[in-house]
């Protein structure tokens, strides 16, 4: 049976513009028939992974990078080893990457985007980028440059009559799936984790092990306005300098994401013709990101308006559940927004409360309280009934660091 880890927690933010829309308003949704704050699945993904509290568990190599300049980084790490020649025929087959003859769809959440054909390096287009966005292992950028110093003279001829050789690049192209295959063993710890999605054959598409929901606030929200004002400090004429206006708001938020951890340690194993397999490294290096995670999602806060509002306040109640079966998201436990009346004031520990009471009985009425192998809660409110009994931690290492134990004693996934 599967199992899943899931994440609930809840933190609340003080005015500020963490998640903006294309107008530069705070993102919002509606739910329960009123009108929420919001911050994107796609913001606290990057968000999480881009944190010093993710990041700095694991070594460079063990991490991905999402660029457009894969060739760039690849004439990088080559330096003065290949001739001009090699380096344009290294160019035009890189581009070739994802390159479409159709127009193709929009791009995924977290992913690399939609394609259709490739044109096998006939198309027009800038050749010291890809066609799309590609997130890669530090393994596989290393593994392209090494073929490209293997593969000198083939690539000295992809050009001819300073036009790339469709057949040439088509060729090179399965040559370099087959070299990726069999020389990229191990997956970037973020990229099993977060997924990737490519239309090309040279990188495999990774199936995100994580969902995460979009972060959605427990109350009602009015959007306000800024009005500010700069003036000239060496100006002598009254009035300002400058006039503008922004938009912020305030909610608590509660946030959502949950874990297959067989697919996160398959995804983290060799890539092989079959798909990729997990192995023990794999497995290890799953179950070692997980606690990572959790302290990410309390910890880190998105950067939109940072200079001007500080809105640096770690969650209040965190809730990570090891379960069986399939994960429970506890959302609905807001579908009624949440008022200020509820706690005397304190919208934190009202929401604490019904999140707490929804858990109990959802859990109850669908037998999934069975269904749980281990449960954590850092709760930092005084709430009865929040911490279920033998469940309760002080802190957030003292979270991660339980989770990690729970981890470790798990049967192989």
């Amino acid at each position: 049976m599967t199992t899943f880890i899931e994440f609930h927690a809840l933190r609340s933010f003080p005015p500020s513009n963490l998640n903006r829309d294309d107008l530069g308003s705070p993102k919002t949704a509606v739910f329960g028939g009123a009108r929420r704050l919001r911050i994107s699945s796609q913001c606290l993904k990057r968000t999480w992974r881009m944190s010093e509290h993710f990041r700095g568990q694991f070594a460079e190599d063990q991490l991905g990078i999402r660029t457009a300049r894969l060739p760039d980084q690849v004439l990088g790490k080559l330096g003065k080893e290949v001739d001009d020649v090699t380096k344009a025929g290294l160019l035009s087959l890189l581009s070739a990457i994802g390159r479409k003859k159709a127009v193709g769809g929009g791009d995924d959440d977290d992913g690399e985007g939609d394609a259709d054909e490739a044109n096998d390096g006939e198309g027009d287009g800038d050749t010291s980028r890809t066609a799309h966005l590609l997130y890669l292992s530090v393994q596989e950028i290393n593994a392209v440059a090494t073929f490209a110093k293997e593969n000198q003279e083939k690539l000295g001829k992809v050009l001819k009559k300073k036009k790339p050789d469709a057949d040439a690049v088509k060729k090179l192209r399965k040559e370099l799936e087959t070299y990726l295959q069999e020389h990229t063993s191990k997956n970037a710890v973020d990229v099993g984790m977060f997924g990737r999605f490519v239309t090309s054959g040279e990188f495999d598409t990774v199936e995100g092990a994580l969902q995460v929901a979009h972060a959605l606030g427990t109350q009602k929200v009015e959007l306000e306005y800024d009005y500010f004002t700069a003036v000239d400090d060496l100006g002598e004429d009254p009035g300002a300098g400058h006039l503008g206006e922004t938009e912020f708001a305030s909610s608590v938020l509660y946030l959502y994401a949950c874990c297959d951890l067989a697919q996160l340690s398959a995804n983290l194993g060799a890539r092989g013709k079959d798909g990729r397999v997990a192995d023990e490294e794999a497995r290890q290096l799953a179950k070692k990101s997980l606690p990572a995670l959790v302290r990410a999602m309390a910890e880190a806060t998105p950067k939109g308006k940072k200079t001007g509002t500080a809105p640096h306040t770690p969650a209040e109640y965190v809730e990570v559940v090891v379960r069986r079966g399939a994960p429970l998201s506890f959302a609905n436990a807001f579908t009624k927004p949440v008022a200020a009346i509820e706690g005397d004031g304190d919208v934190m520990a009202a929401s604490i409360r019904r999140l707490a009471n929804h858990r109990d009985r959802i859990e109850t009425a669908y037998g999934r309280d069975t269904d749980t192998i281990a449960r954590f809660v850092l709760c930092l409110r005084d709430v009865d009934g929040a911490t279920p009994v033998n469940a309760g931690v002080v802190s957030i290492i003292e979270l991660a660091t339980k989770l990690a134990t729970q981890l470790d004693a798990l049967p192989k996934a």
